[in-house]
Order: structure tokens, then sequence, then C-alpha cells
């Protein structure tokens, strides 16, 4: 029988008296085993939670020993930053700082540090993390910082995942992942797709790696049936395409398709010229990773983000 429970962490008093709270949903198995720490929406509006809701009920049938706590909205600060139906949460309205940027953080600390804080205290007592966002549009896809965690990510059976050196690259050094290594925590982060966007692909896509995850970690049973994909592959390079012109961009090829060089990605309607079709080019050979949200763009808009062929590596 599973041990399932609802605990409410306060993190901090908002305007008008709001208590700004976590919620993290425990389940417990009558055997001892390892401690799994789940979370999504630390940016507001990354809709990842849509595999959580599927999750639990295979972790209350499946779940054979050790334990999983789940936090689904880290970040309810995030959450409340709304105007005109869409939930902008990456950044904070407070100080313009990503919500990202700030881990360990510092319970005394301004709103951003307290929160951040609050999440590590909890991911902290696991023996191994898996952070939820989403990016973009894009199709799901890992993204880790130690080659050691690389058996976890074949697990997962996503075909295309990012390998990064936060440890290396200042700019990285408040994420969550970066400092959960500096702690010694294990983990990785999974990209489940677009933002605020409901894909039943993408869900059952992330579903399968999450549980793959849980088998890994010895929590449930072994899994039967074949991984997402056949081959494995890390990249490290994003190369980004950004817009000539404004207008409205329409994308010609999907998510996740080799493309040559030369080949048309997609094509602009020119707000300045309503004869004048710009097509966008693939500027090298390589995989389509990320496509802007929505189609409304800027000039200078990063329209897609392409895996250069030669930055694949197959994980052995």
């Amino acid at each position: 029988m599973i041990d399932y429970s609802v605990k409410k962490h306060k993190v901090l008093t908002a305007g008008g008296a709001t208590e700004i709270c976590l919620n993290e949903f425990v389940y417990k198995a009558p055997t001892a085993g390892k401690v799994l720490y789940i979370q999504a929406g630390l940016h507001g509006g990354e809709t990842s939670q849509w595999v959580l809701y599927q999750l639990h009920s295979f972790l209350m049938n499946n779940l054979k020993c050790g334990e999983v706590h789940v936090v689904p909205y880290a970040n309810p600060m995030a959450w409340m930053q709304r105007a005109y139906f869409s939930t902008f949460g990456k950044f904070s309205l407070l100080d313009g700082k990503d919500f990202n940027r700030c881990f360990p953080g510092n319970a005394h600390g301004d709103v951003n540090a307290r929160i951040c804080a609050a999440i590590f205290d909890l991911a902290t007592k696991a023996d191994f993390v898996l952070d939820l966002h989403t990016s973009k549009s894009s199709n799901p896809f890992a993204i880790y910082t130690k080659f050691e965690y690389e058996p976890i990510v074949k697990a997962c059976g996503l075909p295309y995942n990012q390998y990064s050196d936060d440890a290396s690259i200042p700019s990285l050094h408040g994420t969550f992942n970066a400092a959960l290594d500096r702690a010694g925590i294990a983990n990785i982060a999974i990209e489940c797709g677009g933002h605020n966007e409901y894909d039943e692909n993408k869900i059952a896509a992330v579903y399968q790696a999450v549980s793959a995850v849980l088998s890994e970690l010895k929590l449930v049973e072994k899994l039967k049936g074949k991984a997402l994909s056949s081959s494995i592959y890390r990249f490290e390079k994003r190369n980004k395409i950004f817009s000539p012109t404004c207008g409205l961009f329409k994308p010609e090829k999907k998510l996740g398709s080799k493309l040559k060089k030369g080949e048309v990605i997609g094509w602009i309607a020119n707000s300045e010229n309503l004869a004048e079709k710009i097509n966008i080019i693939a500027p090298m050979d390589g995989i389509l990773q990320i496509l802007t949200v929505g189609h409304i763009i800027w000039e200078g808009d990063v329209l897609a983000e392409i895996v250069p062929l030669d930055d694949l590596h197959l994980l052995a």
C-alpha cells in the first residue's frame, strides 16, 4: 500500500498578506529505497505538469520501494505573473532576474532567493532530481551537466539531448542543475515540449522517460517494451537563426527534421511589403530542434535553433 500525502510549505508572505506556499506531493512505498524529487513549473507558463497528472496513478500502482516527492508548481510567484490570459514567468517582474539563476538561494534574502532556497531545501533531501521545463516550441529532450548522468539520459529514450557544462559557464552558475551538482545531488532536466502547449505525443514521450528514470533507480519494476528511440544522441550546440525582418513566420519543416544546408525552414510574410515572402534557409546540415513560439515576429527574433549534424554524438 502506497502512503500518499500532501505537504504545504510556506515560503513567504506577498502583498495583501498573501501566503506563498509550495505544495509537495509525497509517495512512499512500504519498502525503503532511493528518494526521487521531481519538480515542474519553476518558470510560470511551462506546462510540463500534464506528465505529473499521469504519473500519479502510475506511482500509486507501481511504486515498489523508496519515495517520490513531486512539486508541480515550484515557483508560485512566477505563475502569478499573468496578463491578458498569458502567464509569463521566466523572469521576475520584481527585479528582472531569471528565476533559474538564483540557486541555491537564501532563506533570508530577497524574494527570488527565498523561493529558490525553499525549493533547494526540498530537492537536496533526494538521491536524484528531475527538473521539468518547456522550451519555446520543441520536441522533448534532456539537458544534463555531467557525463556520469548519461546512463539515465540514455534510459529516458529521447533521441537528441543536450550536454551543458554549466560549471564552466559563469552565467549558468546559479541554475538549479549547477547548484545541485555542487551539492552532490545527481540530476537532469527535461524540456517537455513547447511553452503553454498541450501535445499528447510529447506528454506520452516524457511520461515514458520519467517512468524509465523510476525504473533505473529501481523504484519500480523494470519496464517492458521498447525505448522511444533506438539511437540516443548528445549535442552541445544549438545554432540560432534570427529573423531578418518583422512580420508573420510560417514554418515548413517539422521539429526533429533532418535539414540540408540551403533547405527552406519556413518563410516570413514581410509586414513592410505585402507582396514579399522571405524564405528562411538552413545555414548548415542539422536537426531542427527549436522553433519560435507563435508566429508574430520582430526583426532579430530567434526563429529556429539547429543542432549541427557534426555535433551529434551517439551515446554508448
